[in-house]
């Protein structure tokens, strides 16, 4: 699960600072609204989720549009056919055994369309949703794991990535909706205007006359509704965002440490509710005429005036109209008209959710650009790794390291020390191909790491990182990740694994053992672990795999002093045959590395061992200094 966005901001008591966070936050339909698709696009949208929703479910997309059909032709027969056939029957005198007929027939064919109908409302279109709910996020989820680890630092993108996760089940949802109002009304539109056609084609002359008005109207009326939203937007995300900081969990704490946060949040809270009437008082005027006109002038005074005009004056005057043909007309037209107005309002949400359409497509459409440029496999077997002369920079111009270079012999244990900001994660990143250097090379076993398939390459190196997540599964789950599970052997690699990792399973708490639940979101009697034991979890899940690279990012820094002693001791008998990277801000966990490698400013500033580097007098002496003296 994606984090919100708040996340990413602190509380601070400014109201200006206030204000700034909640312009930050919560960009999704903002980003929609400002880039309302043409026709020609809303059309190109449609017509990919129509292929997209018949390619995983044509069964129940068939069955879906045969009850939209059906629906409408059942609406015309019963209450259109049907009604003119018993109303001319009974003007003109006609046996009643013909009514009764025809009342058989319409209340059996209304029974099997009643059980057809409620087969596809309660299953057919439950499961069918879900079918192209789960098609359409396995796309998205397949997408996010192709995509580029660069496209998070891209703020369009993240936003484009968290619009589609969010968006996918309305999509389908307004979709199908769509399409049933679209196709349902414009065959009981067409089933009606023919019938209409021969018992009265004059009344539908009037109704064509006034549609142009009547869509001129609506057209205008559109603009002004989403211009309206356009203006309410960042007010109601402000507004929101407001309203969060309530009730989240995460800002609890600073809100009971700085309880005039709270005076600050109802003030903005309170002056965007005001923002936001003047918006809704803007439009008010607009959106009031064009709405009077066209309900109330187009369609009551010209549509409704007109026609019952006509149709009297054919009955009355003329005499070319019988009591039945005037109530049919009139049905007819008032039929016709609802299936206009239906159809027309609803290219305001077609409109908009091809907008959603598009931004889904959007990110489906994107390519990674750190691919293999070969299948090589990675060889077996501990191998050197070096790191030539790379540049790399996450923006442009913005250099995060300069001409890095470096040589890790197989079985070496190396650590990247130095003050935060310097680049020694970066690097890691790199030498996981998280990232691809803007200039130099990395190699493993020789050979140019973007030759080895990449996640092929990635499994090959375990990997402790310091913002690891604990997941909502079980503990063994948490260890193996993506590794299947479920033998005895497996049980006991995993256990082997969390003691190397000194992770006590005597715990009271864990009263399923390797099979406890973590967190408490989903499981009542789950277990959430704290600082020390969820990095211990994240350590395990590295010695579980057994690979040859090993690399670790802060492995120790939620664990007190006695705990980081006894898991370093550990892990240099585990890993004595195997090649590991440390990266520490904590010099005492690096002393007895083969080589230490001094980072400042995306540069490696000095190389050695621990007694080299303090007989050298120079920056990691410093360092080292400096933490020494904290203990004094």
């Amino acid at each position: 699960m994606l984090p919100e966005k708040q996340e990413y901001f602190t509380v601070e008591i400014s109201r200006d600072e206030v204000r700034l966070l909640t312009k930050k936050n919560g960009k999704g339909i903002d980003i929609i609204m400002k880039e309302m698709l043409t026709w020609r696009q809303v059309i190109g949208q449609q017509w990919f989720l129509t292929k997209f929703c018949f390619k995983h479910a044509p069964g129940f997309m068939a069955y879906h549009l045969f009850e939209a059909v059906k629906l409408q032709i059942s609406i015309f027969f019963e209450f259109t056919f049907t009604m003119n056939y018993v109303l001319t029957v009974v003007e003109e005198g006609g046996d009643f055994r013909k009514i009764l007929w025809c009342m058989g027939i319409l209340m059996g064919a209304l029974a099997v369309s009643t059980v057809t109908l409620a087969i596809y409302k309660h299953y057919a279109l439950p499961r069918g949703k879900q079918t192209l709910y789960q098609a359409l996020r396995m796309e998205i989820y397949e997408k996010s794991k192709e995509i580029d680890l660069s496209c998070y630092d891209d703020k369009d993108f993240y936003e484009n990535f968290i619009l589609a996760t969010e968006e996918t089940d309305r999509c389908i949802d307004r979709f199908l909706a769509f399409e049933t109002s679209i196709i349902a009304r414009s065959v009981g539109f067409l089933c009606t205007v023919i019938f209409c056609a021969f018992i009265n084609p004059v009344a539908l002359l009037i109704l064509a006359a006034v549609l142009p008005f009547e869509w001129f109207c609506v057209v205008q009326e559109n603009k002004k509704i989403v211009a309206a939203r356009m203006d309410r937007l960042p007010h109601e995300q402000q507004r929101e965002y407001g309203n969060r900081v309530f009730y989240l969990s995460d800002y609890a704490g600073e809100l009971r440490l700085h309880p005039q946060m709270k005076d600050e949040c109802r003030i903005e809270y309170t002056e965007e509710n005001r923002k936001i009437k003047e918006v809704n008082k803007k439009y008010g005027k607009s959106l009031f005429v064009f709405g009077v006109l066209r309900e109330s002038i187009l369609a009551r005074l010209l549509k409704e005036g007109a026609v019952w005009t006509l149709l009297l004056y054919q009955m009355l005057v003329l005499r070319v109209l019988s009591g039945a043909q005037l109530v049919m007309s009139r049905a007819c037209i008032g039929r016709t008209t609802n299936y206009i107005e239906i159809v027309i309002t609803s290219f305001r949400t077609v409109a908009e959710n091809s907008a959603y359409i598009y931004r889904i497509r959007e990110f489906l459409q994107m390519e990674p650009t750190i691919v293999s440029r070969g299948e090589k496999p990675v060889p077996e077997g501990s191998g050197s790794l070096s790191v030539e002369h790379v540049d790399f920079g996450y923006l442009p111009g913005q250099q995060v390291l300069r001409d890095v270079t470096l040589t890790i012999e197989p079985g070496q244990k190396i650590a990247l020390v130095g003050y935060n900001g310097s680049g020694k994660t970066t690097l890691v990143k790199l030498l996981l191909r998280l990232y691809d250097p803007d200039g130099g090379r990395i190699c493993y076993h020789g050979m140019d790491i973007r030759n080895y398939q990449v996640m092929a390459y990635r499994r090959s190196i375990g990997s402790v990182f310091q913002d690891f997540k604990i997941y909502a599964a079980s503990l063994k789950e948490n260890v193996l990740m993506d590794v299947e599970n479920g033998s005895r052997e497996e049980n006991y690699l995993v256990e082997r694994a969390l003691y190397d990792a000194h992770f006590t399973l005597e715990n009271n708490r864990l009263s399923y053992q390797i099979e406890t639940p973590l967190t408490t979101e989903f499981e009542k009697d789950g277990v959430n672990l704290s600082g020390g034991e969820a990095q211990k979890v994240a350590i395990a899940r590295t010695l579980y795999r057994k690979q040859n690279l090993i690399i670790m990012d802060e492995p120790s820094s939620a664990l007190d002093p006695l705990a980081e002693y006894r898991l370093n001791q550990e892990l240099n008998e585990i890993a004595k045959d195997k090649t590991v990277i440390f990266i520490s801000h904590r010099l005492s966990t690096v002393r007895d590395a083969d080589c230490i490698y001094m980072m400042e400013n995306g540069r490696i500033v000095e190389s050695g061992t621990h007694g080299e580097l303090l007989a050298r007098g120079g920056k990691y002496a410093a360092m080292w200094k400096i933490q020494a003296g904290l203990y004094r």
